[in-house]
């Protein structure tokens, strides 16, 4: 098993109220990508983390293998949701891990 982890800040220009609704969007969307993905197995999201974190938008996700990695990557839905947080975050953070 594959552990995808990945973090966000909301860009600064993004006001508060829109943050809000850019959580509630991606807290929901990111869960219905699994079944859709091959090999995707479980998303879970931390919108908004606890107040000790220092980034706004948290993503976990399992993956069988580390060859899913891409397929989630490049898969339509996924580029979908991804194109939201392109649009509203930056300094991504990731770590893949071997399970």
């Amino acid at each position: 098993m594959v552990r995808h982890i990945v973090s966000w800040n909301f860009k600064e220009e993004i006001p508060e109220e829109k943050r809000a609704e850019i959580r509630e969007t991606l807290a929901a969307a990111f869960p219905t990508l699994v079944g859709k993905i091959p090999g995707l197995l479980n998303v879970s999201v931390g919108m908004p983390p606890l107040g000790s974190s220092n980034c706004d938008l948290a993503l976990y996700c399992e993956m069988e293998e580390e060859k899913d990695l891409a397929v989630y990557r490049d898969h339509p839905e996924h580029q979908k949701i991804a194109k939201i947080v392109r649009a509203n975050c930056e300094g991504r953070r990731c770590v893949d891990l071997e399970a």
